[in-house]
């Protein structure tokens, strides 16, 4: 049945995946952005994305590296670093959406 300490991916694999994600959001974000005839937004969204997740990855590897992976202060640490990013997108994207007046029906505003 193969070794049961073995792990299901690799480091070098996950780290693979998250360069494929860094690489691939972009392009996501351009055939998105080429539907919605809006192409130059589309494409930083995508940059923005796969950037944030690439960034998070790294910065994640290096707290459970430095705390431990089976420690409760690296949970707790992870947890608070993703609450934190979490909330700042929501904020930041609830700010530029009101901006741009995202949501509002044509009676409204």
């Amino acid at each position: 049945m193969g070794d049961p300490n073995k792990e299901l991916i690799s480091l070098h694999q996950a780290n693979l995946l998250m360069l494929a994600v860094l690489a691939l959001a972009p392009l996501v974000g351009l055939a998105w952005g080429a539907a919605k005839k809006r192409i130059v937004p589309g494409f930083v969204i995508g940059l923005l994305v796969g950037a944030g997740n690439y960034g998070l990855w790294t910065v994640y590897n290096a707290i459970t590296e430095h705390l431990g992976l089976d420690t409760v202060k690296n949970l707790l640490v992870n947890l608070g670093l993703f609450v934190a990013v979490g909330l700042l997108v929501g904020v930041g994207a609830g700010v530029y959406a009101s901006k741009r007046g995202v949501g509002k029906s044509k009676e409204q505003g």
